[in-house]
Parts: structure tokens; sequence; C-alpha cells
């Protein structure tokens, strides 16, 4: 279960939110009432980075592939044309 805390309770007991992250769950840090930062594990952050990093490899080969497929017999404004757009899906979340 996610724990969420404000700043200052972060701020007075970082030890323990520490120690909640590494041994349970994420802590979910606001400032204001809005979540900011999550604190988690180093090897669930790693886990997290890395699938992140596949799956920009993956959108960017499926982009690369089908641009190749279409470039063929594209015009170079054309080929240009899917090369943007090729790059906004790879950087879109």
């Amino acid at each position: 279960m996610v724990v969420t805390l404000n700043s200052s309770q972060v701020q007075q007991n970082f030890g323990q939110a520490m120690d909640h992250a590494l041994l349970t769950d994420d802590v979910v840090i606001e400032r204001y009432g809005i979540p900011r930062v999550t604190m988690m594990g180093y090897p669930r952050y790693r886990r997290l980075v890395e699938a992140e990093q596949e799956l920009l490899r993956v959108r960017l080969q499926q982009a690369s592939a089908a641009a190749s497929a279409r470039a063929a017999h594209l015009s170079d404004a054309e080929v240009d044309e899917l090369i943007e757009r090729a790059r906004t899906e790879v950087n879109q979340p």
C-alpha cells in the first residue's frame, strides 16, 4: 500500500519514511496537498528505469520500421514528416 506524507512529516521523520520505502511500499511526498516526489527502494527504481528504456527502444524500433516501409515510395518531404512524427511518438509517455 502506498503511503502519502506531506513534506514536513518527511523532514521530521526522514529515517522512518526511508525505512518504509525500503522495507514496505513507496512513499508519495506531497507539498501543499500536491504529490511532488516518490521515495522508493533503489532496486525498484532501477527496474522502472530499465522498463522505461526498453519501452522507448521498442517504440523507436517500431517507428523506424514503419518509416522505412513507407519511405520506399515517399518524397523527401514526406519522409521528413514521418521522422518528426516518430520523434514525437518516442517522447510521449
